[in-house]
């Protein structure tokens, strides 16, 4: 696919590991209201559990998202998680 790099060749241009990426996306599915969560691009996958592929075009909105999120425990995602296990605390 030209045009189209897979989540190895994307996280060497962005300088992130493939987990980052991942967690990002993960995180993103479970904000999808989060106005950050907006900016992360689309990927393109034939089905579940194939390759996925983003455009060169948007590696820029990485960039983007990277330098726009706060990072560590007290940053965006960890802020989610806190609030994920303050839950199950209640629930128990």
């Amino acid at each position: 696919m030209e045009g189209y790099i897979k989540i190895e060749e994307l996280a060497m241009r962005i300088d992130s590991s493939v987990q980052t990426i991942n967690n990002w996306y993960k995180w993103k599915r479970e904000n999808p209201d989060n106005e950050l969560a907006s900016i992360l691009p689309d990927y393109i996958q034939d089905g579940n559990r194939q390759t996925r592929y983003w455009n060169t075009k948007d590696i820029w909105k990485f960039i983007e998202f990277k330098t726009a999120i706060v990072h560590g425990r007290n940053g965006v995602m960890g802020q989610s998680r806190k609030r994920k296990e303050k839950l199950n605390e209640k629930v128990d």
